[in-house]
């Protein structure tokens, strides 16, 4: 395989990979959210099922940034995957690279999407001397890798941080956000970015 890096080091693509898919399923493994009374706050209809709440929002992402519908978003346990490690710029990270007899998908490209992380975290900086500026995100960590079923290889492999800024406090809206930017941190600078 014949691998590139790209952004800053958090991505290899593979150069032979020249054109977008016709078909794509996403599959995660279960995020894991920290602080699980925001997700009671700003969406309670999904208190019990975040997984639920959080595959709409990529099949949506997918669809609108790709211009491709996911013909399945599903959650999968972590023994779909085999969790490789992968060098990214310079740090080595596990990637989940999917079994293919197992993932249950037959055809086209999937994304899958591992170790999500889900937290509110805040940082201090200091703007000018003695000044002091403290900003609060909603952050999604995770690993993914973007494999093509039917070569059965893997052509993208990467780590995200979405982060989204908060104002006041942490909103519905922040959520779908934050989806947004993952999705766009995935697909950038592979076939599947729309020009």
């Amino acid at each position: 395989m014949n691998l590139i890096g790209c952004a800053a080091g958090h991505k290899n693509v593979d150069s032979s990979w020249t054109e977008a898919p016709k078909t794509i399923s996403v599959l995660f493994t279960e995020p894991i959210v920290q602080n699980k009374d925001d997700v009671e706050d700003d969406l309670p209809e999904y208190k019990d099922n975040f997984s639920g709440w959080f595959s709409e929002q990529l099949k949506a992402e997918f669809a609108e940034q790709t211009g491709i519908t996911p013909s399945a978003v599903e959650q999968k346990s972590d023994d779909a995957f085999d969790m490789t490690v992968t060098k990214l710029g310079k740090k080595e990270y596990k990637v989940p690279n999917p079994k293919f007899d197992a993932i249950g998908v037959g055809e086209g490209f999937v994304v899958s999407i591992a170790f999500l992380d889900i937290s509110r975290l805040s940082e201090t900086r200091m703007i000018v001397p003695g000044s002091f500026e403290t900003k609060s995100y909603l952050q999604y960590l995770g690993q993914y890798t973007i494999a093509d079923v039917d070569g059965k290889k893997v052509v993208t492999s990467g780590m995200f941080k979405a982060r989204v800024t908060l104002g006041f406090a942490l909103q519905k809206g922040d959520w779908e956000e934050n989806v947004k930017n993952l999705v766009e941190e995935i697909i950038k600078d592979t076939p599947l970015e729309k020009k």
